[in-house]
């Protein structure tokens, strides 16, 4: 289906009763999202059900799923199904579907659904490997790449994930010994999670005003338009408070900006950005090495490898990362 996935994607409220909270409410078992040509972005959702019984319960759940995380489009996934499921389901953008009926509409594809259900497994596995093996050492950045991540807006994804890298616990963590391959699976991952939210404020910078797209940006990398003038005012009364000349852009803002810029003029390349990036790290890490071949990049632009390697080279810049992560793909 052309759609890159994440698995057990938590869904996070929070409250203030005495003190702040912050609740997991539920979650989606598979979330897959795509970037088109326009950067206009869609995403689709999968409950996993087991049991022959209790489908329409299930689907009521998950139709507030949807509707919460404001998924495209719902799929409901279970061993039997019962019509009246199916009946809620087709008024509420959502799919039912069964085992064999997944295998119905497979069949013919050349599609091996039981190999690629081990293959999909052992993938999944090694990447909760290296989240347990790196939550050691930066127990923060786990954290939220795991879970915040999904909960925030795209623009505070950005100032967050750069703030988390420039701590100084990564300069400290490079210092002591070689980059494993598991640290490098946690970074690649970051890599993508980071060109999600930029592509997204782009997306939504060319509809706000394409014509003037740098000051588009701007307004969407502080939240629109209303939040960058609240936080612009709130910096100059801090400012003139601490008798403070710092400045308000932070020390990134413009080689950000640069490069969404590029990003925004060939949307075809920059679009498959994500693409790439969870190919890389579905084909190319083993248990001890990282072997990246032209091979795996060939199927798309070469200005989509440009841009992924901008955005590398964009984080190496403007954090503590040691920019040896990326140099398997930055040779390329």
């Amino acid at each position: 289906m052309g759609f890159s996935t994440h698995f057990e994607v938590a869904l996070r409220t929070k409250s203030y009763i005495k003190t702040f909270q912050t609740h997991d409410i539920s979650d989606i078992d598979v979330f897959g999202y795509r970037f088109n040509s326009d950067l206009s972005f869609f995403t689709i959702g999968s409950e996993c059900k087991s049991g022959d019984t209790g489908a329409l319960e299930e689907l009521f759940k998950f139709v507030g799923i949807v509707d919460y995380y404001n998924l495209d489009r719902g799929y409901l996934i279970k061993s039997r199904i019962h019509q009246n499921a199916r009946e809620v389901a087709l008024k509420n953008k959502i799919r039912c579907i069964t085992e064999s009926e997944i295998r119905q509409i497979l069949l013919g594809q050349d599609f091996d659904i039981d190999r690629q259900l081990r293959v999909e497994n052992a993938k999944y596995l090694k990447y909760i490997n290296a989240l347990k093996d790196f939550k050691k050492a930066d127990e923060k950045l786990v954290e939220y790449i795991s879970l915040d991540y999904w909960n925030r807006e795209d623009w505070k994804n950005i100032h967050n994930l750069l703030h988390i890298l420039n701590f100084p616990k990564q300069s400290e963590l490079f210092d002591k010994k070689a980059i494993t391959v598991n640290e490098k699976i946690i970074f690649y991952r970051v890599a993508e999670l980071f060109s999600i939210a930029v592509l997204k404020i782009i997306s939504d910078a060319m509809m706000l005003n394409f014509s003037d797209i740098s000051k588009s940006i701007t307004n969407m990398l502080y939240g629109g338009a209303e939040s960058l003038n609240e936080k612009r005012k709130i910096h100059d009364l801090v400012s003139q408070a601490t008798k403070s000349d710092a400045e308000f852009e932070p020390n990134w803002q413009g080689e950000f900006l640069n490069m969404s810029f590029r990003f925004s003029q060939h949307t075809y390349a920059s679009a498959q950005i994500p693409a790439l990036l969870q190919l890389i790290l579905s084909e190319c890490f083993y248990s001890n090495k990282v072997k990246i071949e032209t091979k795996h990049v060939e199927k798309f632009p070469d200005l989509t490898r440009k841009y992924t390697q901008d955005i590398m080279q964009f984080l190496a810049n403007n954090s503590n990362l040691n920019p040896e992560i990326f140099k398997d793909f930055m040779i390329i």
